[in-house]
């Protein structure tokens, strides 16, 4: 039977004490560094709740950014849109007012021409028919109303005839300066100036190249445009235009191209 020793004992009790205590040392390590450990976390945890809600708050100022950016697009979008209706407003104002213009200057021009053209329609009441003016002592009818559509060379001459008269015989230069003048006076501006002619009683239809009046009287002299006569694609009628240049007034023309035309006639004898 073996007994132990008080010295034995001693030294055994003795370990288990320094056991003991350096288990508890590194339980209280443990614990101070799971205190350590848990308050890190908790602060993180704080952190990141914290990062959380400023982005959030950021994320709610980006919409509302957004929304007002979108909205000012719409309103900038509504202001061009203003601008470009008010610029084209006046752009049309603009034009209507130029239209008003024209129309006001073709008026005056049109009254000045009436205003020189009353003596000779006075004039032409005591010999003439109504509607024809008394010029070096023969009756002209000038179409310029517009009620009267142009008409080819031969469809002209008829209405001539069917008045009692023919186309206008042009054999002097005081009747030529007379009648160039009138037709630009009365002259539409917009009108271009191809279509701005009257036919005359001259053509060279028999002979080509030799002008003769509807009288049968040879052509003498004539106020031909640069380059006219030129027969270009048998052009065989003769008419007048309103040009700044009254030496510089006829043309030859296809003659049944439509044109306006000035009749003549016999004036009547008072009495």
């Amino acid at each position: 039977m073996s007994v132990l020793r008080p010295e034995s004992s001693f030294k055994h009790y003795k370990r288990l004490t320094v056991s003991l205590a350096v288990l508890a040392v590194i339980l209280l390590a443990v614990d101070i560094g799971l205190g350590v450990y848990y308050g890190k976390f908790t602060d993180g945890q704080d952190t990141i709740m914290d990062i959380s809600a400023e982005v959030a708050k950021l994320q709610a100022a980006y919409d509302t950014a957004i929304w007002h950016r979108d909205e000012a697009k719409k309103q900038l979008a509504s202001e061009i849109r203003e601008q470009q209706i008010t610029k084209w407003e006046l752009d049309h104002q603009k034009s209507r007012s130029m239209d008003y213009l024209k129309l006001s200057d073709n008026i005056l021009m049109e009254i000045a021409a009436l205003k020189s053209h009353i003596p000779m329609i006075k004039e032409g009441c005591r010999h003439c028919l109504p509607g024809w003016t008394f010029m070096y002592s023969v009756c002209y009818y000038f179409a310029f109303s517009d009620a009267f559509s142009p008409r080819s060379w031969q469809e002209a001459r008829q209405f001539c005839i069917n008045q009692g008269g023919d186309l206008a015989v042009i054999d002097s230069r005081e009747k030529h300066l007379a009648i160039t003048e009138l037709i630009t006076n009365y002259r539409v501006p917009s009108r271009p100036i191809a279509h701005s002619g009257f036919w005359i009683g001259l053509r060279d239809i028999e002979e080509e190249g030799i002008w003769k009046w509807l009288d049968g009287t040879r052509l003498t002299t004539g106020y031909w445009n640069d380059g006219e006569p030129n027969d270009s694609g048998g052009e065989d009628c003769a008419a007048t235009y309103p040009r700044g240049n009254p030496f510089k007034a006829w043309n030859d023309a296809p003659c049944n191209h439509i044109l306006k035309w000035i009749c003549q006639m016999t004036p009547r004898s008072e009495g």
